[in-house]
């Protein structure tokens, strides 16, 4: 496709891949972000192979490589008693997928995206300014920003997240699912976690309807958990937190000492809770010269850990179809044509393995774990940069 121009709503993961693609690809490229400062957000985050694969097409393999840690062997383990249930051998992804699995700080990622676009148009990011209106037609769009300003593209492509402002313009008012499930999520300086509570690196501990993730980050420097809870609403202002250490400790306070160890470490202001959200999957994401990408489009809970990745996908396929079509609507349906029914499989996945792998007892868990896990990896041969589209 010859030079157009594009606008993305959004510069989380998704919109900053989608932005490094269509770059790449030879598109002019302007991003609007509500959020005045990008700044250090987020925790850990699994870069799957197929995740692996997408930044690979994007041209930050080497990155991947600095930021990454190579998940460790592991165990999973009994949240009373502490006894391993299972043994959680090195990940031998790179020799099944052809590319490791590595686990990395949001924020990492984000700077690596980021500083590439920058690299090749170091003003196409605004800040400040998210979207508020937009009227799209077989020939363009026109939009409105929360600054004030008015703005035209030949395609925009909105990737704003779960509580996406462009969905609601194209297809109308709707409200995320809470799914029962609440997150905490922190980050603990490695220098002040004594070596029995990190062995081994890489432990999850099951228990009744409550599950706990831990494993280091930037070469130890940090370690990173999720503790999840079954709950029956969410009930705070906002999708994201701050909490109490005391609350987190209450939620998780019949597990065995070491769990709660570790979580006595939590510093208060790295310590969040997530309620968990997801959002039916629509029946196509376009609507004029408008298209959805990442969570906006279909957001999923985390227990495949596939949303961000899905998002990358998105973008390098996006990137991809943008090369080959010949005018941008043309560029739009090859997007959703090779995308749509991928994401709605694995937000049907993510779904069906939640009340499994939340069980009353740690057997079952463990059971729906092996069988998730073998679910999931027919996720991982995916190659966003070679498949068909």
């Amino acid at each position: 496709m010859q030079q157009s121009n594009v606008a993305i709503i959004g510069a989380g993961i998704g919109g900053l891949a989608a932005a490094l693609a269509l770059l790449r690809a030879g598109q002019r490229v302007q991003i609007f972000e509500l959020v005045d400062t990008l700044g250090e957000v987020g925790a850990g985050l699994s870069i799957t192979p197929n995740a692996g694969k997408a930044l690979r097409a994007l041209g930050l393999a080497s990155d991947l490589e600095k930021v990454g840690n190579r998940p460790p062997a592991g165990a999973i383990r009994h949240f009373a008693t502490g006894e391993q249930l299972v043994a959680l051998p090195q990940d031998q992804s790179e020799s099944r997928y052809g590319i490791p699995l590595f686990h990395v700080h949001r924020a990492d990622l984000h700077s690596a995206l980021l500083s590439a676009i920058l690299e090749l148009d170091p003003h196409c990011l605004r800040t400040g300014a998210g979207l508020t209106d937009l009227q799209t037609s077989g020939h363009g769009v026109q939009f409105s920003l929360t600054d004030g300003s008015e703005h035209a593209a030949d395609w925009l492509v909105g990737a704003d997240g779960i509580h996406s402002r462009t969905r609601q313009q194209i297809f109308g008012a709707d409200q995320p699912n809470f799914t029962g499930y609440v997150a905490w999520r922190g980050l603990i300086p490695g220098d002040q976690v004594p070596p029995a509570l990190l062995d081994p690196p890489l432990c999850m501990t099951v228990g009744p309807r409550r599950m706990l993730m831990r494993y280091p980050l930037r070469r130890g420097s940090w370690v990173n958990f999720v503790a999840v809870a079954k709950r029956a609403a969410w009930v705070e202002e906002g999708w994201s937190v701050p909490s109490t250490l005391d609350e987190l400790l209450t939620e998780f306070a019949d597990f065995e000492e070491h769990t709660l160890a570790l979580l006595r470490l939590t510093p208060v202001d790295r310590l969040f809770k997530w309620g968990l959200f997801d959002r039916d999957p629509l029946v196509t994401w376009i609507q004029g010269r408008v298209t959805l990408l990442g969570d906006a489009a279909h957001a999923m809970p985390p227990f495949t850990g596939q949303g961000a990745v899905m998002a990358l996908e998105d973008a390098v396929v996006l990137g991809r179809a943008a090369a080959l079509a010949n005018d941008p609507q043309e560029a739009l349906s090859r997007y959703e044509q090779a995308r749509l029914s991928r994401v709605t499989h694995a937000l049907q996945m993510s779904r069906s393995r939640a009340d499994l792998y939340f069980a009353d007892e740690p057997s079952t868990q463990v059971q729906a774990l092996a069988a998730g896990m073998a679910e999931l990896r027919t996720l991982y041969d995916y190659d966003a940069g070679q498949v068909a589209i």
